[in-house]
C-alpha cells in the first residue's frame, strides 16, 4: 500500500483537484516582490505551479513516485512545496475521506482486474 500511496501523492503533485485554491483576501497591507497589495486585496494561489517548481521538485514535469518513497513531504497543511488541497486553517477538511476513497478505489481496481494490452501488443516493442 505504500507504493500505491506514493503513485496517489504524485498523480495529485502534477494534476491537482484545482489549479488554483478558492480566493483569499490579505488581512493587512504588505509588498510581495517589489508590488503593492492593499488590504482585502483577492488572492489567487496556483497550485498548479508551486506544485511543478524546478527549485524545489527534480524533474518536475516527469511522473516519478519514487520521490515520496521515504520523504517526509505531506499535504497536511504544513509542506508548502506540496498543497494540493490548500493549507492552514482553510485546507479541505474533507482530505481523510477523500483520501481513503481513492485508495480503496484504486486499490481495487488494482486487485480486481487482469490489467494488460489488447491482443498480443507490447509495450516494449517499437
Amino acid at each position: 500500500m505504500d507504493y500505491l500511496k506514493c503513485v496517489i501523492k504524485e498523480s495529485l503533485r502534477l494534476h491537482p483537484p484545482l489549479p488554483t485554491l478558492l480566493t483569499r483576501n490579505s488581512s493587512a497591507n504588505v509588498k510581495i516582490k517589489g508590488y503593492d497589495a492593499p488590504t482585502n486585496t483577492g488572492v489567487f494561489v496556483n497550485v498548479y505551479t508551486i506544485q511543478r517548481d524546478p527549485k524545489v521538485w527534480d524533474k518536475p514535469e516527469e511522473f516519478y513516485h519514487e520521490r515520496f518513497e521515504n520523504n517526509p513531504i505531506d499535504f497536511k497543511w504544513q509542506d508548502f512545496q506540496f498543497i494540493p488541497f490548500g493549507s492552514g486553517r482553510r485546507g479541505c477538511h474533507g482530505v481523510s475521506f477523500g483520501l481513503a476513497v481513492v485508495e480503496f478505489v484504486l486499490a481495487n481496481l488494482l486487485h480486481g482486474f487482469d490489467w494488460g494490452l489488447p491482443g498480443d501488443a507490447n509495450m516494449l516493442e517499437n
